[in-house]
């Protein structure tokens, strides 16, 4: 009897999608675990719960024959889909994506024109922002703040993968039509659906972004879906981790799928539902302030605690979010200087983590090489921007400057 299939909309990077997402997967006790990601890349993902793996990471897939054709795929400790990879890990269920493989999306760079189907889908606004879409439509001016006070910072969000799935159906009722890319996508990832159910004993588990649960749940012919990967090109690939760094997981950072503030999801994630969630955030906003030498009493914290959640009321949120926190931290903690703010911001917001891989992860060349040098040099990967003085007189001052604007060049 195939298993039963059961379909997860997510965020890629949410805290509050990925902590709703391990309770669902608790209660279900899935015997497979299905990922959205390349599926030619599987045999990496039981890493994910390497000891020695420490997010920010992301998957690395390139040509082996050119490797600047590459693609990454950030994960974070608040991914869904990594606290999914672990959760099978660590339960003994069947792990492994099912999104084109790396060698098909690769071997797309510079083969295939863009297609009228793809021109539609860019012109039409649900396609590009479903998230949006439902932001505007619930009086939301964008779909950041919206999606974090229904799901990720929602205290009570209730039957979320429900909700979602039946708001993503009703977008894609009014959507247009798909690129022939997502079309390949979503038709690889039903034949894999369709697979794992087959051969597994038990619920399967599929963990994918939001937008493609209606398609997934459809019931298509195999042959059809085998027609639409007919004729793809295709390239030699390698794949391996690459460490990561919270800056580049926001949406600053040209990230499509970043986050605006990866520091503040980060403290979602670690302090949970906890009602001490915002007295946890504006005591680390006391620290960094007194640590730059400002003065900060422990009156003027509680008051801006008392500030944000008047402000959360007054917009009509469920708990304050990190702009109610910012704003009533700039009213009492800055004595209303937004220049004060603006220093420990970027520190906050986003932070400065830097991942690290296990030692026997298989390295692309430029970061085999980027580590020996990092070494060689006795520089620590740092993702946060400070001056550094050096001896350009002396060979160790002259070999750190030269690794330094090799990477910038980079």
């Amino acid at each position: 009897m195939p298993g039963e299939v059961h379909l997860f909309g997510i965020r890629h990077h949410g805290p509050g999608s990925a902590r709703r997402l391990v309770e669902a997967l608790d209660a279900l006790s899935p015997a497979a675990v299905l990922i959205e990601g390349p599926a030619d890349a599987s045999d990496l993902l039981p890493m994910l719960a390497d000891p020695e793996m420490v997010t920010p990471v992301a998957l690395l897939t390139y040509a082996a024959d050119d490797p600047v054709n590459a693609s990454f795929y950030p994960f974070a400790d608040y991914s869904p889909e990594y606290q999914a990879a672990r959760w099978a890990v660590q339960h003994g269920a069947a792990l492994r994506f099912i999104d084109l493989p790396a060698s098909d999306r690769l071997g797309e760079h510079g083969a295939e024109p863009i297609d009228e189907a793809t021109f539609l889908v860019e012109q039409d606004p649900i396609a590009r922002d479903p998230i949006g879409v439902l932001a505007e439509a619930a009086g939301y001016a964008d779909g950041e703040s919206w999606w974090s006070d229904v799901i990720e910072e929602n205290p009570a969000p209730g039957l979320i993968f429900a909700a979602v799935a039946d708001a993503m159906t009703a977008l894609r009722t009014e959507s247009g039509s798909l690129s022939n890319r997502e079309a390949a996508r979503e038709a690889h990832m039903r034949i894999e659906i369709a697979r794992a159910a087959k051969e597994s004993d038990g619920p399967v588990a599929v963990v994918c972004g939001a937008w493609h649960v209606p398609a997934l749940a459809e019931k298509r012919s195999l042959a059809s879906d085998r027609d639409l990967l007919k004729g793809r090109p295709k390239v030699p690939v390698k794949a391996t981790w690459a460490p990561w760094t919270a800056p580049r997981l926001a949406r600053a950072s040209g990230y499509g799928a970043g986050v605006a503030a990866p520091g503040w999801y980060a403290h979602l994630w670690q302090s949970g539902d906890h009602e001490t969630r915002d007295s946890a955030w504006l005591a680390r906003i006391c620290r960094v302030l007194r640590e730059r030498g400002h003065f900060v009493s422990t009156a003027s914290a509680i008051e801006a605690q008392r500030l944000s959640r008047a402000l959360a009321a007054l917009r009509g949120r469920p708990a304050p979010g990190f702009e109610e926190l910012r704003d009533s931290a700039i009213a009492c903690l800055c004595n209303g200087e937004r220049a004060m703010w603006d220093d420990i911001a970027a520190e906050l917001l986003i932070g400065s983590e830097v991942g690290a891989i296990p030692a026997s992860t298989p390295l692309a060349p430029l970061l085999e090489d980027l580590q020996r040098q990092q070494k060689a040099t006795r520089l620590k990967p740092e993702a946060l921007e400070r001056a550094l003085t050096l001896d350009l007189r002396s060979e160790s001052g002259l070999a750190r400057s030269t690794l330094l604007h090799r990477l910038n060049a980079l």
